[in-house]
């Protein structure tokens, strides 16, 4: 193989990256002006609507990450994968 085909080769894996890149900034900037689209067009009952829901999706998020910071969701996995190494029958080779 030589040098020139080896590059072809690298520029196009780039390409298609950064058309897979491209193709999903696309997709969620298509989602955020359907939300605003929705947003705008909705009622003030429907829009305090889906404020709670944001902020519910807001707090969810931060539970997540303070379980996280705190180490309780990692001490759980731990525990969880100890519980099944011991009820897992032991192999000797």
């Amino acid at each position: 193989m030589s040098w020139w085909t080896r590059i072809k080769a690298i520029l196009r894996r780039e390409a298609a990256d950064v058309k897979e890149g491209l193709s999903k900034v696309g997709k969620s900037l298509d989602a955020e002006l359907a939300r605003k689209e929705r947003a705008q067009a909705a009622t003030p009952e429907e829009r305090i609507d889906m404020i709670l829901q944001e902020q519910q999706a807001d707090d969810a998020r931060f539970e997540e990450l303070e379980a996280k910071v705190r180490g309780e969701s990692a001490q759980a996995e731990s525990i969880e994968e100890v519980a099944g190494e011991e009820s897992a029958p032991a192999s000797d080779a």
